[in-house]
């Protein structure tokens, strides 16, 4: 059973109690993300230096504390959220945190760490350079949110990040860290958790930042990327779909998970089992605060790329078609299966927790989304199938600079 706690400073607080093992797992979660970067790359290069360490001690006592207690503290931000992952060994969970609070008070921003990390981060983006799906996914977000938020990258480009310093991250982190509407979401052994929350409540939090709009596709448009010596061409497809907030929005889960979803999805089952076109096919629906999209991705041999295409289109087109009652009850129970499976251990439990609140749809909501999934009527897949079926998409190609011109 869950407890939820506002602390005197505002941070919100989340607990679920498991015995059994000494382990207490935990995230931070921060509302904002990428989509309030002043430049791109800011908030993961920030926090990745800023939770190396703290500076009231050495760097190597920091790192053999850490050690002896849990893991060391794991940044990480998307889009509409930033989050701080941790697991302490339960007899020395209050240390930890408090660990935790005094890294949050003085964070370790030192030029070294921070070359390293700033390091570190470009060579991940001009790796991406190699990745289909990564130059695909780019060229996307910055199509269809164009104008928006979410048009930006949380790893940034190699421009910004490059033109990071030591000072303007610890500025930002100082402006913005952390910020209002942030929770902490924990799950073990909570012995001694109560003195424990008092001295949170010395966490100064700051004004959050915060963007609200509703971008809908509403005409087709593709774009082509040219990659030099690219061995096949990668599709993908963005179609309108609601925010997690919205009401429809159990509904494009699962029609999402028909779509793409396993090896019994329709795009598996119509443009490789049956025709043989892609090397790789599936579908994502990213749970986002505002707009979101559908996103269907296909890789294939260069010399198919227009045949797949067109074929593509024509399952879009047809799409009512292809939704039987047995793929809508195959669909529920992949979606059942993946969802149970991913909350087994006590890090994914107390993360989903407090996904679900820094969303917007409330903790509760986790016990609740599986019910709405086991209830959605077939004629609503249906008539989403209809609508999807007749909207317009946008399409990002990438394909041999070479070929295909």
């Amino acid at each position: 059973m869950e407890k939820f706690l506002t602390l005197s400073n505002g941070l919100k607080v989340l607990l679920r109690e498991e015995r059994g093992f000494e382990i207490l797992a935990g995230t931070l979660f921060m509302p904002g993300g990428s989509s309030v970067d002043p430049i791109e790359g800011i908030t993961l290069l920030t926090l990745r230096t800023a939770f190396k360490r703290s500076l009231r001690r050495d760097a190597e006592q920091f790192y053999s504390l850490q050690e002896q207690m849990g893991t060391p503290f794991s940044p990480e931000v998307s889009v509409d959220y930033s989050q701080l992952r941790f697991q302490s060994v339960s007899r020395f969970s209050a240390d930890y945190l408090m660990l935790l609070k005094e890294t949050v008070l003085n964070p370790g921003f030192v030029e070294e760490s921070f070359q390293v990390e700033k390091s570190s981060l470009l060579a991940s983006i001009r790796a991406k350079r190699e990745n289909a799906f990564t130059l695909a996914y780019e060229a996307m977000m910055k199509l269809t949110y164009r104008g928006t938020s979410y048009s930006k990258m949380p790893y940034g480009t190699e421009e910004s990040v490059l033109g990071l310093t030591l000072e303007r991250c610890r500025d930002w982190f100082s402006e913005t860290f952390i910020p209002e509407g942030s929770l902490i979401s924990l799950c073990g052994d909570l012995k001694g958790i109560d003195s424990l929350l008092k001295e949170l409540e010395e966490l100064p939090l700051k004004p959050q930042i915060s963007e609200k709009f509703n971008l809908k596709i509403s005409e087709k448009k593709t774009e082509f990327i040219h990659r030099k010596g690219s061995a096949q061409s990668f599709i993908l497809v963005a179609l309108n779909a609601p925010s997690v907030l919205e009401e429809e929005y159990p509904v494009y889960k699962l029609l999402n998970t028909a779509l793409g979803e396993g090896i019994g999805s329709l795009l598996f089952q119509e443009l490789r089992e049956k025709k043989g076109f892609a090397y790789s096919t599936g579908s994502l629906y990213p749970s986002r605060r505002n707009t979101g999209r559908i996103l269907l991705y296909i890789g294939t041999s260069p010399e198919k790329e227009e045949k797949v295409r067109e074929e593509l289109r024509s399952l879009l087109s047809h799409l009512p078609e292809f939704i039987t009652p047995e793929l809508v009850e195959r669909s529920r129970r992949y979606f059942r299966g993946t969802y149970l499976l991913d909350h087994e251990t006590r890090g994914k439990k107390a993360w989903y927790l407090g996904f679900w609140e820094v969303l917007g749809r409330r903790y509760s909501y986790d016990g609740k989304f599986l019910e709405e999934i086991e209830n959605v009527p077939l004629k609503d897949i249906l008539e989403t199938a209809e609508k999807l079926s007749v909207e317009p998409f946008h399409e990002v190609v990438v394909r041999d600079e070479e070929g295909n011109c």
